[in-house]
């Protein structure tokens, strides 16, 4: 399959977010060689959307490389008794509110 796949591009989009893929489509669309390309293991960017299995690999994958808290952190005295805050890597800051929840009956 290698084979037949093209080696030479007019243009190399790097990530799938929403711009990425608007811009991807219209180079396509005008008759360019479009290579496009995300370096994570998910495409969409910030715009992505995830399975529920996803979303807690996505969260733990972020975890890894998140930045220690602050105790005194202002948003902590939010947080309800039966909630718990989960903190994020903070080199995307676009990433805000981040929620899951889990109905059972």
């Amino acid at each position: 399959m290698a084979d037949n796949l093209p080696s030479e591009f007019d243009v190399v989009v790097i990530g799938t977010g929403l711009p990425e893929s608007i811009i991807a489509a219209a180079c396509s669309r005008s008759g360019q060689r479009v290579l496009h390309v995300d370096s994570r293991q998910y495409y969409g960017g910030n715009w992505a959307s995830f399975s529920f299995s996803g979303l807690l690999s996505w969260i733990k994958e972020n975890q890894k490389t998140a930045e220690p808290c602050e105790d005194n952190t202002p948003w902590k005295e939010l947080i309800l008794e039966n909630e718990e805050g989960i903190p994020l890597n903070k080199a995307d800051r676009t990433i805000q509110h981040v929620e899951d929840f889990c109905y059972a009956r």
